[in-house]
């Protein structure tokens, strides 16, 4: 029976290798020339103030896992697209606020149907039982990691 140390190297390796496919094959969905109309930070940015709505830089950037600066460059980019908003905070002015335009909802709608097509192709290969596995060991994981939270 392995011990918790060696199960917890197990999920490391096991996290280690998935980390890579996900990015590469799942992540970001690529439009018919082969490339990603966003990043992949700017697209998680839309989908956590959609999930958040208005969200200081601050929290923004603790959620997305970079730093203030690289966060700054990622909205300011998603600003001069039009897909994201900021706004100030009347009490104190340090306080800035970013919140999604309907262009970012709709890039998030749009990336959600294509991201659907690529998918659909991506597991074509798999029965209806192993999609039906799969979105249950998916939903489980889910599951796992918001307990570790952070």
């Amino acid at each position: 029976m392995p011990t918790k140390q060696e199960k917890v190297e197990e999920l490391a390796k096991l996290l280690l290798c998935m980390a890579p496919v996900f990015r590469k094959n799942y992540n970001v969905p690529k439009a018919s020339g082969g490339k990603a109309a966003l990043s992949p930070h700017q697209l998680f940015c839309l989908v956590i103030l959609r999930q958040n709505g208005k969200t200081g830089m601050s929290a923004l950037a603790e959620k997305l896992g970079v730093s203030n600066q690289q966060l700054t460059r990622i909205v300011g980019e998603l600003v001069d697209g039009g897909r994201a908003e900021r706004a100030t905070d009347e009490t104190n002015r340090r306080q800035i606020y970013i919140s999604l335009t309907a262009k970012g909802e709709q890039t998030i709608r749009d990336c959600f149907r294509l991201a659907c097509r690529q998918l659909e192709e991506r597991v074509s290969p798999l029965s209806e039982e192993d999609i039906d596995a799969f979105i249950y060991h998916m939903n489980e994981i889910v599951k796992l990691t918001d307990k570790l939270g952070g």
